[in-house]
Parts: C-alpha cells; structure tokens; sequence
C-alpha cells in the first residue's frame, strides 16, 4: 500500500509545488485541502490531478503522515486531528528536509534572487537532460510550473531564510545570493541574519560546494568546510560579467570562468541583478559538469517567472509590469532595471508595502529606493495574518517621505482608487509598474483587462 499523504493548506506555492513533487519521490497517494479562493496554484494542482478538498478534520483520519502549511498553528481542526490520532506532523521546511535528503541537494537561498535562480537553473538542468526534480517558489513557464519531478540525482530547491527554515535541508550545493536584513518579525538585527546564513554554510559536506556573491559585504563572514566559488561583476570573483550591454527586456554580455572567456550570454529579462542571478546559475551548472556554451545557450532561453518583471500587457501604448519586490534592495533595483531597459518611457511605480513590521523597521530604506521612477503611488499596507491588529506605521508616511527627499509621490489607499487615477492619467510613454507581495498585481490586471 502507498504512504497516504496529505498537505494543510496545499494551495501555497510551496506546498502545491512539495505535492507534486512526493507523488514521485515518496510513491504516495496525495490529498490536500485548503480555502475556496482561488489561486494561480489551483490550476497547477489540477494539472498534476491532485483535488482540493474543503478543510475538515475527517481529511486526516486515513493519511500516513500530515504536511501542514506555516500558515495554520495547532488549533487548526485537520492539525489538531492528525495529533489526537498520533499522525506524524511535519512542517513544509521539515518535509522539504525529507525529501531533499534523498537525493543531490542544491538549495538556492539568499534575500533576494531566490526564486529567479533557481528557474534559471531548473532550465538549464532541464535542457541539458539532467532531468532534476525543483520546488521553486513561483510558477515557471519554461518549466511548467512550480515545480517538476524528475528521475535524476539531484533536487534543487528555492530555500528560505525565515525563521531558519533552510536549516532543515543537508545540501550537497548551496547558493547564497546576497544577504540583507529583511523579516523584521523573526530576526533581531542583520548580525542575526548572517549568522542563520553561516549556520547552513557550515552545513554543507567538504564535497559539496557554496557559491556566494562576490561583491557582498557580509561574504567574508560566510565560512564552510566545502570550498567558497564566487560570483559577480568584479573580475577578482570565479565567475563574472563583462562588457554589459543593455536593451529592451534584456541584456549581452561576455562570460568570464577563473580568468578564462566561456562564451557571450543574451538575457532575456532586465536588470543587472538578473545578471547576477544567471552568475549565480552558470557557477553552479559549471561544477556539477554542464558545458558551458551549452550553459550559455539554455539560459538565453529563459523568459522570466510570474510576478518577476512579468509583461501583463499593454493599454492605449503603456506598458503594464508586475513584480513581486517588496523589500527596498528589491525595489531599486527593478525600478534600475526598468530604466536601462526602457529609457523613453516614464516609470510609474505603484507599490503595496508588504508587513507592518517590515514597513516600520525599513521606512527610511523604503523612502529612499523608489529613485528611477517619475511617480510613485503608494496603497495601504497589506497586513499579514499574524499582525492584523498592529497599527505601527502607515502607508501615507511614506509616501510623504518619499516627498520630503524630493520624490514625486501620493498615497491611494485602495486597489480600485488606484486603478481609477491611473486609467485617467494613463498615456502611451508610460510603464506601469505594480511592486509587493501582497494583491497589487490586481492593478494591472484590471488594467489590461
């Protein structure tokens, strides 16, 4: 008989992504269960044919094991269930862990950059026949999804710092983007997110490798016992970017490897921190044996992730954009990426700030990143569920900061006042530009739509 597994709270990104991909490592029969709203996820799970029930503590009477979402606590009717009748309960970090354990892990972490490279990288596996399975935290065209099961060796994974989450993965590779203090709520201070970084360096086997931003302030603080491959725009790091150009939606460059010319890149997505991002992938694809013209080649394939710069479309000659930035690096850094790609067009930000916590600790940083566009609007807050009650800082303070240090901002406290100014100021210049992690995106659908 297979293990029954089912997953509380299945329709996060990473959790559908983790069912998909135990049906094949773990041989299991899926269920899962979750609200009826409906997300980008639902469509994911209907293509992997796995249903969607409506919570009830009666899912769990027959499972062998419980994934539950960090979504929910113990008081949840399915969760509470699952320990009266002395189901095992694993967490999606722990459950990760599992999985991961039995094959070649690569665990992409960092601030930022996460999700970008690790599709970047799931690609050019992919197209190299290397056949791995991926858990990435967002839907990828060029993958088909969120995730992908594989008969390979090895499992790579989107891994996340919050709450010391990645520390329940034992990678054979690990990357580290670039490390920021971000997550306000958990860690006390950026000494405390170096140290959660360095605590899952020290975990990855003498064999293994860790690959680390060149350029990163905080990368001498990173030690392991496996060797440190660096990456970046300098030419003291292992693998680095030359002769950039940039251009509409992308950017050429020439590649160089311990010194030695690979070959040239042409990118298809904007910014120069997608060029470290595909730094980031083209070190890791080079040590595990991928030749690198054919490295070169795979990620000039590669179109982007939902809500990373994603084209929504076009209304009267505006272009619509969405991404997901929500912390300041982030933001500076696709507006920056905005303006060398699209140096005609008047940038129109309209950002979502994501947490009252992360909104009060960062304000300064915040007020300060929005310096390529031409306008700014700024939407209320969008509380996360365990800080509805918290009234610490609000929206319209920083969009007047932003004023104060010269910006050209206003505050629209909702969804639907914001997509009314902007179809009334809209002209055929202009890139419309939705940032956060909450609902923004719906902005620019209702725009084009």
């Amino acid at each position: 008989m297979p293990l029954h597994i089912h997953f509380v709270g299945i329709k996060g990104t990473g959790m559908s992504a983790l069912a998909q991909v135990t049906a094949q490592i773990e041989g299991a029969e899926i269920t899962g269960s979750d609200v009826s709203e409906r997300f980008f996820t639902d469509a994911v799970l209907e293509r992997a044919n796995i249903s969607v029930l409506p919570f009830a503590a009666a899912n769990v009477e027959k499972s062998d094991l419980v994934v539950a979402s960090a979504a929910y606590n113990e008081n949840h009717e399915e969760i509470s269930r699952a320990r009266e009748l002395n189901i095992p309960v694993y967490s999606y970090a722990q459950f990760l862990g599992r999985l991961m354990s039995k094959k070649r892990g690569i665990a992409v972490s960092g601030t930022h950059g996460k999700t970008t490279t690790t599709a970047m990288i799931g690609l050019t596996l992919l197209q190299s026949g290397i056949d791995p399975t991926i858990v990435v935290g967002s839907d990828v065209p060029s993958i088909g999804g969120n995730a992908y099961s594989g008969q390979g060796d090895f499992f790579l994974a989107e891994s996340c710092e919050y709450r010391r989450h990645f520390l329940n993965y034992s990678p054979e590779y690990l990357i580290i983007t670039n490390i920021e203090f971000d997550h306000p709520d958990y860690f006390h201070n950026l000494d405390d997110v170096i140290l959660a970084f360095s605590e899952i360096a020290l975990k990855i086997p003498p064999q293994g490798k860790v690959f680390i931003w060149h350029e990163d302030p905080h990368r001498e603080s990173i030690h392991s016992q496996a060797p440190i491959i660096t990456f970046g725009f300098s030419e003291e790091a292992d693998i680095y970017a030359k002769d950039i150009q940039f251009h509409d939606g992308g950017s050429s460059m020439k590649i160089m490897a311990h010194g030695a010319y690979l070959g040239d890149l042409h990118l298809h997505v904007s910014g120069r921190h997608n060029i470290l991002n595909a730094m980031a992938a083209i070190a890791l694809c080079l040590e595990i044996g991928i030749p690198p013209e054919q490295i070169l080649k795979k990620l000039g394939l590669f179109n982007g992730t939902k809500r990373r710069f994603e084209h929504i479309g076009m209304n009267a000659g505006a272009l619509i954009v969405d991404d997901y930035a929500h912390h300041p690096t982030e933001i500076r850094s696709t507006l920056e990426g905005a303006r060398l790609s699209f140096p005609d067009r008047r940038i129109r930000a309209v950002f979502q700030p994501h947490t009252y916590s992360r909104t009060e600790k960062l304000l300064r940083e915040f007020s300060e990143s929005f310096q390529a566009a031409d306008e700014v609007v700024i939407a209320d807050i969008f509380a996360s569920a365990r800080e509805k009650n918290l009234n610490t800082v609000s929206a319209s303070s920083l969009a007047d900061l932003i004023c104060q240090q010269g910006g050209n901002a206003r505050y629209i406290s909702s969804l639907d006042g914001i997509r009314d100014y902007l179809a009334q100021t809209l002209a055929p210049e202009d890139l419309v530009l939705t940032l956060g992690a909450g609902d923004i995106y719906k902005v620019g659908q209702s725009l084009v739509g």
